[in-house]
């Protein structure tokens, strides 16, 4: 579910970048950008549930990659509530969410926020930041043992993820899946490892757009792009997999490793959506 930014247009990445672009959805989505395009109102709804409310959150946050909403671009509740067809408390929580990962800022003037532009280097430092954390986070966790409770709820996102990789192909909402697997797995390792300076430096960390390990994911409903997802969300189980093992088996060196490797993987992936941006910003939405 980490989508790479695919479309008919460009996916853009510039040099110092209004980086809330393409770059980060980790993997190589470049068929269907929303770009220049109309955004596809979401079915109303009532009663917000949880996966609803992720996929809110997952549509607004694919916008300022995909540059639909640009840097600088003012972002008011209640049109963009008319644009994705939902009420206005949805959208509210998800607008105060994408403040607090550092996507938006409050505006100097009236009510909204403003979409907040990054460079490339604010990213990777970023990126490189959380791998360290996380390694250290999985070499305590690996030199202690796992707890009952982790390890069953590590084992259960590995199976939740098996089962999403044994159709042979990833569908439609399969991208929400793996993002709450992805996030629970992620929080379980940073929780198991006891630190409570660890645990607010990652959270400081993660202030930083696209640093954190949930913040790349979005979720695809065509068949070029699910496809082009497949093999890079097949490669991130497999890590997480080889991690297990690794804890389970007590190697602190080698959980580190593999870990600091799994964040990596972002940075890698920086390089393959560059393209230059020229479109303006300050619009409003």
């Amino acid at each position: 579910m980490a989508r790479a930014l695919t479309g008919g247009t460009r996916c853009q990445i510039g040099k110092t970048l209004p980086f809330h672009l393409a770059i980060a959805t980790q993997i190589a989505r470049c068929s269907h950008s929303v770009i220049g395009t109309a955004i596809t109102p979401m079915p109303p709804i009532g009663r917000v549930g949880m996966s609803q409310q992720r996929q809110i959150i997952l549509r607004v946050r694919e916008m300022i990659m995909t540059g639909a909403l640009q840097a600088g671009e003012r972002v008011t509740e209640i049109r963009l509530a008319q644009s994705l067809g939902v009420s206005r408390t949805p959208v509210r929580h998800a607008l105060s969410i994408l403040a607090q990962e550092g996507l938006l800022v409050s505006a100097d003037v009236g009510r909204g926020f403003v979409v907040r532009a990054f460079s490339e280097k604010d990213i990777r430092d970023a990126i490189l930041l959380r791998g360290i954390l996380e390694g250290t986070a999985a070499r305590l966790v690996a030199e202690k043992g796992l707890d009952v409770d982790s390890r069953k709820i590590l084992q259960s996102c590995l199976t939740r993820g098996e089962a999403i990789f044994a159709k042979g192909m990833l569908h439609p909402g399969d991208g929400i899946e793996w993002a709450e697997i992805n996030e629970v797995f992620h929080n379980t390792l940073v929780a198991a490892a006891g630190n409570t300076a660890l645990t607010q430096a990652l959270a400081l960390n993660d202030r930083i757009p696209f640093a954190s390990a949930s913040a790349f994911f979005d979720d695809a409903e065509n068949a070029p792009v699910l496809t082009q997802q497949f093999a890079v969300l097949r490669r991130a189980q497999e890590q997480h997999e080889s991690l297990f093992a690794a804890l389970v088996a007590r190697e602190g060196a080698r959980a580190e490793a593999l870990m600091r490797e799994h964040a990596y993987v972002a940075i890698d992936n920086i390089a393959l959506f560059r393209a230059p941006t020229d479109a303006p910003s300050g619009s409003e939405v």
